[in-house]
């Protein structure tokens, strides 16, 4: 891909692909929090690779079904978002810790 730190695997029958992050610009804990935040902030819908019981949280499922011009778009928007991600990662993974903790009060 042209997205820095997203690599993929072009799929030879299947309607989805399964990109992967690097965990290295990309130090996910939660890919679940990962897409909710990408749906909040650009509208963009995925499934995190947990989903589909992957093991770590650096992979996600895309849906190539939609028209190519809305998946032009959608990439784009994750693009936009995985460059703030790569600029803003200690301040996310610090405000995911905090939310975690936030959580677990009401458990």
């Amino acid at each position: 891909t042209d997205i820095p730190g997203v690599t993929c695997v072009k799929p030879k029958s299947a309607l989805y692909l399964f990109p992967k992050l690097d965990s290295e610009m990309y130090p996910i804990e939660d890919d679940q929090q990962f897409v909710a935040d990408l749906l909040k902030e650009e509208k963009v819908l995925l499934v995190q690779g947990s989903g589909f019981n992957w093991g770590k949280p650096d992979h996600f499922r895309v849906v190539f079904l939609p028209h190519e011009d809305v998946l032009k778009e959608a990439i784009g928007r994750l693009a936009r978002f995985l460059e703030r991600y790569r600029n803003n990662k200690h301040s996310r993974k610090a405000s995911s810790t905090a939310a975690k903790a936030s959580c677990n009060r009401f458990k």
